[in-house]
């Protein structure tokens, strides 16, 4: 994956999982381990496109959608991709046996972060080590694979919690699969703005019960 889509990932992180609306390029470049060079350009994109508005200490989101349809239709899944392979296992088997460090999206994330499908899917996509995949998963005698391993980054690892990818990467995951995927984007697009809302909800709680100094 592009390092510039780093930077999507984590404003889009900040924005439905955390509840924050403002932030600093200089605070997305360190914590994407990139250079400040790098970032400008994409704050300017998304300031062309009206999703953020930019401030003389950063950014303040405004349109988070946007900066998400942004994402999903420049992002390229394909490419990402390591090697697909057929494996005799069960889809459910082998989402819950992941090697260590292996993280989950598409379908798989979304079953593992709501405990439920809105329809049914034939492959596991996962953000994984190859070789590590190849020892846990043999190749099997079909030539459908059912096993796609992309390739991870250490932004990405950071983000995740349990190997289950964040939500803004399971968005643009599934909607870069397309109308099999669509089922899933549809119920992604009700669950994102209440994430949001309750991850602000639940700051401002923690607030109010700090002690004033």
């Amino acid at each position: 994956m592009k390092k510039n889509q780093r930077v999507l990932r984590e404003i889009l992180y900040r924005t439905y999982e955390r509840g924050e609306r403002f932030m600093s390029q200089k605070a997305l470049a360190q914590v994407c381990g990139i250079s400040l060079g790098s970032v400008n350009p994409v704050i300017y994109k998304l300031a062309q496109i009206g999703a953020v508005e930019t401030k003389p200490m950063g950014l303040r989101v405004i349109n988070p959608k946007r900066i998400l349809l942004y994402w999903a239709s420049t992002r390229d899944l394909a490419r990402d991709i390591t090697y697909g392979i057929n494996s005799h296992v069960s889809l459910k088997e082998i989402e819950t046996s992941m090697p260590k460090g292996a993280v989950l999206t598409a379908y798989s994330g979304y079953r593992a972060r709501f405990r439920s499908v809105p329809a049914e899917y034939e492959a596991v996509y996962v953000y994984a080590d190859p070789a590590a995949m190849k020892r846990k998963f043999p190749l099997g005698k079909g030539r459908k694979k059912n096993i796609f391993v992309l390739t991870p980054d250490p932004h990405l690892s950071r983000l995740s919690k349990g190997g289950i990818a964040p939500l803004a990467q399971i968005y643009v995951d599934l909607w870069q699969l397309g109308v099999p995927a669509n089922r899933f984007v549809e119920e992604l697009d009700e669950q994102l703005e209440p994430a949001a809302m309750g991850a602000l909800q639940t700051m401002i709680e923690k607030t109010r019960k700090q002690p004033s100094t």
